[in-house]
């Protein structure tokens, strides 16, 4: 298990501009995603309040036993993710599905919380802070990982294919690297599940029933 960090540094640390690059389309993704906010007409924007409103209604509602189909359904929809950039990964021509991917969960990050500020004001931008926010932590960092791995999982398996004497690693080596980083990006969607679960859903209630 302890080779597993220093294996990942290893890779990782010569491709800090991917992460850079990946950061910053996925920092667009949320601005695009919040200045389609004030896209939504007033119409718009009451039938989507409307919808808000009936989910905040069902989850003060929500039984306390219900954690683990709670749990399993936020680790079923960000797994499932997580294995859609890691398989689109596996192709150069995949590549630009993965960047989209990453793009789209920004836009939705963006546009959640800037709808939430734009109908509740403070309220919208606390409810943010506590409820999206704390698993968001963990879940955008392991997408952030597995799309940095599939492009350097790309990089090398090009070297290896057309430019042999640039490249010391076997196809082999670069699998075994993403497989692995796939693995952690699972690790952290789990941890990330898990406050999804028992601190967000917690605070999200609070927060509702003190509205």
């Amino acid at each position: 298990m302890k080779q597993w960090p220093r294996a990942l540094t290893i890779h990782i640390q010569p491709y800090y501009s991917l992460y850079v690059f990946l950061f910053v389309l996925f920092l667009i993704g949320v601005i695009f995603g919040s200045m389609m906010v004030s896209s939504l007409n007033f119409l718009q924007q009451q039938d989507l309040f409307f919808f808000v409103e009936q989910y905040f209604h069902s989850m003060s509602e929500q039984p306390t036993g219900s954690y683990l189909a709670v749990f399993w359904d936020a680790l079923w929809t960000h797994g499932k993710y997580i294995t859609f950039l890691f398989l689109f990964g596996l192709s150069f021509v995949g590549l630009p599905v993965v960047w989209f991917l990453l793009f789209v969960k920004g836009v939705v990050i963006g546009f959640t919380v800037g709808f939430l500020v734009n109908q509740l004001s403070w309220q919208g931008f606390l409810l943010s802070v506590m409820s999206i926010a704390p698993q968001n932590l963990l879940i955008v960092p392991a997408y952030l990982i597995i799309a940095a791995s599939s492009m350097v999982f790309t990089i090398h398996v090009l070297r290896i294919l057309f430019v042999k004497h640039q490249s010391s690693n076997t196809i082999s080596d670069v699998s075994v690297f993403y497989i692995r980083s796939y693995i952690v990006a699972l690790m952290l969607v789990g941890v990330g599940s898990v406050l999804e679960t028992f601190v967000s859903s917690n605070m999200l209630e609070w927060i509702v029933s003190s509205l």
